[in-house]
């Protein structure tokens, strides 16, 4: 057993913390605020995978979008943004017309 492990034990029979996650989730919010790089490498990697949105990232990491953006860009790393193709927005627009009232269609307005 490892000195950290010892330690975390007696904490837990002290009743530092009620639970070893408890003890965690304390140690790795001590981690970002004492280290916050790691915040915006967590971020990133969250981002990569497709965990995060690059809102959700940005927001992480205690960026704004654009700097996160900008982030990105300076490490090489591209953002892939996904869209229906030409053929299913078309279909999307057709089945709204075909839905819509008749005076829509012409343009009228009351």
């Amino acid at each position: 057993m490892t000195v950290q492990e010892l330690q975390l034990n007696a904490l837990l029979k002290a009743g530092i913390f009620h639970s070893r996650g408890e003890a965690i989730e304390e140690a790795v919010r001590t981690l970002f605020t004492t280290r916050p790089q790691l915040k915006v490498e967590a971020a990133i990697q969250l981002f990569r995978e497709g965990e995060v949105t690059l809102g959700r990232a940005a927001e992480i990491a205690g960026l704004t979008r654009w700097e996160f953006d900008t982030l990105l860009a300076n490490r090489g790393i591209s953002r892939v943004i996904e869209c229906d193709s030409a053929e299913a927005l078309e279909s999307q627009v057709q089945t709204l017309l075909n839905d819509a009232p008749c005076a829509n269609r012409a343009g009228n307005t009351r």
